[in-house]
């Protein structure tokens, strides 16, 4: 976890010097939760100037911060998703994933914080320069959310969308993505699987990041490291909340 720590803070550190084009930065998923783990990616959002802003200088920009602070931490590979304005970092040999949202309007925050478990703005406000988008965010976190419907729609086309990025990355013989784009989609279809049978409480034994230590736990591997889609798929087998899904049995 020390070496995601240390990409948040120098990843915090460049949006707050990039005036031009970053208005705001707001951390999302496991760590700003407080409950980030080695094994935990990094997620963070970005109100940009989008009229300041090309994605490719953008992405080269970081790729030099990271080829210039720390060889651990280099950029191995880079992924721009236009149709979710999501740009995914790979770093060093752990291969640890970055993802930054590149948003130009506040209400796109909603759709991940509506319903989140975050609880201390202070801890994942990067950068709000003009002090919109905590006012903002206070005020969607007092707001209900049961958009079973719409969740089901975004996972669809997510997935949908995914399948033909792999197809493509495949006919191209593109091994490196083709990889990648597949533990996206797995990911997303678990999701999917789930709350299409009701089963998305994040109180009990189906909290996602119980379901995920359990997984490791069965097989024996530390949660510090990565696992093949294989060793993925025997371990949901082997998790009594999961192995239905995964045709494990009862």
């Amino acid at each position: 976890m020390e070496q995601q720590e240390k990409i948040i803070k120098f990843l915090a550190e460049f949006f707050r010097r990039d005036t031009k084009r970053i208005q705001g930065a707001v951390l999302i998923g496991s760590f700003a939760r407080g409950q980030g783990s080695p094994a935990s990616d990094i997620d963070i959002e970005l109100l940009i100037t989008e009229d300041e802003l090309n994605v490719d200088e953008f992405t080269n920009d970081i790729i030099q911060l990271f080829n210039q602070i720390e060889e651990s931490l280099v950029i191995k590979h880079t992924i721009w998703l236009a149709n979710q304005r999501k740009l995914a970092l790979y770093h060093g040999p752990q291969v640890l994933l970055t993802e930054l949202y590149l948003y130009t309007q506040l209400s796109q925050f909603d759709k991940y914080f509506l319903g989140s478990r975050i609880t201390d703005l202070r801890k994942c406000i990067l950068v709000d320069r003009q002090n919109l988008i905590r006012q903002h965010l206070e005020y969607i976190l007092t707001l209900p959310y049961d958009d079973r419907d719409g969740l089901i729609g975004e996972l669809i086309a997510t997935i949908l969308f995914q399948l033909e990025s792999t197809s493509s990355a495949r006919k191209r013989c593109d091994a490196y993505k083709f990889y990648f784009l597949s533990n996206i989609t797995l990911h997303e279809l678990v999701r999917l699987a789930y709350v299409l049978d009701g089963r998305t409480d994040q109180k009990d034994n189906l909290d996602p990041k119980k379901l995920a230590a359990s997984i490791f736990n069965t097989l024996g591997i530390g949660e510090d490291k990565k696992l093949t889609k294989e060793e993925f798929i025997k371990g949901c087998k082997r998790t009594p909340n999961l192995r239905e899904l995964f045709g494990g049995g009862k």
